[in-house]
């Protein structure tokens, strides 16, 4: 049996079956590649997300640590503000004593018997320092013990502008310093300072860490050695 076209032409059934089957594969086996395709797409969708759900399991361990981190130098600041309590009040003892020796003719004139919480820290071992004091810390070290050198000599003792410091840190550690760092030293200086290293600001918008000429003779007498008696090392 057979089909006639409007052209007059006769198609048999059995060769228009096997025309339409042939059409029928080729869109099945388009289909197919099309769905294999978008197996594959979602195969990657998948590993992207994986991946991303591993970075997020990354960094909020990162965040934790961070915390832990924060923590630990919080309680390590609560310590040294308790022991800075402490030398104040031996301070104070240690001023009457040498007061009374003094009334008594006594040869301790000139001692040098106040010891803040900076002159602690400088008078630390290098080791002891370096293994017991945050990052900050010991960029604050680093600027007391040579105070005299890195400072500029003003009606109010040694200043330290905060660009000068930030130049200084870079250098010592060979790459640039956040301004931030820089603010975290400069309040960790005033701290430790105990009332005797102060921030101020200039009228030309300058900050600036001033530093006494008592607390800077101080500090020099440590690092020199000639107060070595004077100061008890104390690990923050």
């Amino acid at each position: 049996m057979s089909i006639t076209s409007n052209s007059g032409i006769s198609i048999p059934n059995d060769s228009l079956a096997q025309a339409n089957k042939t059409t029928l594969v080729q869109i099945i086996n388009e289909l197919a590649s099309e769905l294999s395709e978008v197996k594959s797409e979602l195969s990657d969708v998948r590993e992207d997300t994986d991946r991303l759900s591993r970075e997020v399991a990354d960094t909020r361990g990162k965040v934790s640590e961070v915390r832990e981190d924060t923590d630990r130098v919080w309680k390590k600041l609560a310590d040294t503000n308790g022991r800075v309590s402490d030398l104040e009040e031996n301070g104070e003892r240690d001023i009457s004593d040498t007061s009374k020796s003094d009334n008594n003719g006594s040869n301790n004139e000139g001692k040098h018997t106040e010891s803040t919480a900076l002159e602690q820290v400088v008078g630390l071992p290098d080791d002891v320092a370096m293994n017991s004091l945050s990052a900050n810390q010991k960029r604050a070290r680093s600027i007391a013990k040579r105070v005299d050198e890195y400072g500029k000599s003003v009606p109010a003792g040694v200043a330290i502008t905060s660009s000068r410091m930030r130049d200084i840190l870079s250098g010592l550690e060979d790459k640039r310093v956040h301004r931030q760092t820089v603010q975290r030293v400069m309040d960790f200086l005033k701290r430790f300072g105990d009332g005797h290293i102060d921030t101020k600001e200039t009228r030309g918008g300058k900050t600036v860490t001033v530093f006494s000429e008592t607390v800077v003779e101080s500090i020099t007498s440590v690092v020199t050695g000639e107060s070595r008696e004077g100061v008890i090392p104390t690990i923050i």
